[in-house]
């Protein structure tokens, strides 16, 4: 599995209030301010006369300190360190390409290295609301820059890699999905079909059906409150290929969105049977199943009726 080494990583605001994000982005540029400093003082590294420009601006001493800090490390940073800062809910990273601090009618910025990415070495989306909190909080970092810790995190989020405890409960997980799967199958017909319909209560639709009374076609019906659609819910403790092929030509999307064909043991057809995804039909097999019950921490229920 590719992954990604480095030897430093920053954090970095593009611009006041984000205002270079997207240029920044869209360009592959990293914009900065610091537009009282002359670009030839920052070439030529007159860090004397850079910090009185920008102690006559900043007013707080503290704040002068961390800005000339930041201009600095921006001017040295070489290929082997990370760049990473946040953008319409997503983190993104880049490198920066070896050359200086460049200035046009914008802004001063450096030129990345093959831009900006907002995903995974492994193609996952960096999304904001998944990242740890010790790389999510940098949100709310309110200067121009920082240095990212630990790097281990970053590094893992980058290359989509994870510790040998997530590594550990993850397994545990699967395991006890398997196992669930295989208990599932001792339910009674009736139990079932409860258990089924407190997976989906449990995923926010209330049910508009009786568990288990006799209907023409589906089992239980759902509504979906928050888009006012409806859908229907066939459960089938044994199914072969054949049955389900007729419940899916009969199903018609007029009041239904789609229509859930759930069963814990299918024929070795429909086990191996793959949907069209324009039928409107969702086959939920035994381990898609048993990992929902799981999730909807439903273990216990499971337990008490197969004891």
């Amino acid at each position: 599995m590719e992954s990604i080494d480095f030897d430093h990583a920053y954090y970095i605001k593009l611009g006041e209030r984000g205002k270079w994000e997207q240029s920044s982005i869209e360009e592959g540029k990293m914009r900065i301010g610091w537009t009282n400093v002359d670009l030839e003082d920052i070439h030529r590294e007159r860090w004397d006369v850079i910090e009185r420009a920008i102690r006559h601006k900043v007013k707080y001493p503290g704040s002068a300190t961390h800005d000339l800090n930041s201009l600095r490390t921006i001017h040295s940073s070489n290929h082997r360190d990370i760049w990473i800062t946040f953008y319409n809910s997503k983190l993104w990273w880049c490198r920066l390409e070896d050359g200086p601090i460049l200035e046009d009618e914008i802004s001063k910025y450096r030129l990345t290295d093959g831009g900006w990415h907002d995903r995974s070495l492994q193609g996952k989306v960096l999304l904001a609301n998944t990242l740890p909190g010790a790389v999510a909080q940098l949100q709310a970092f309110r200067a121009t820059s920082c240095t990212v810790r630990p790097l281990d995190t970053l590094r893992r989020l980058i290359s989509d890699e994870h510790t040998p405890e997530y590594a550990a409960v993850i397994d545990a997980r699967e395991d006890l999905v398997c196992r669930t799967e295989a208990l599932i199958r001792h339910l009674h017909w009736k139990d079932f079909e409860v258990l089924v319909d407190l997976v989906f209560s449990g995923a926010g639709w209330r049910r508009r059906s009786v568990v288990g009374k006799t209907m023409k076609f589906a089992d239980i019906e759902f509504e979906d409150r928050i888009n006012g659609e409806s859908y229907q819910v066939q459960v089938k403790s044994r199914s072969t290929l054949a049955e389900f092929c007729a419940y899916a030509d009969q199903f018609s999307r007029g009041e239904f969105r789609k229509l859930f064909y759930v069963v814990h043991s299918p024929d070795d057809a429909l086990a191996a049977y793959e949907v069209p995804p324009d039928q409107g039909v969702v086959l939920v097999p035994p381990r898609q199943l048993s990992a929902m019950v799981v999730d909807a921490g439903l273990i216990g229920w499971v337990l008490e009726k197969t004891i």
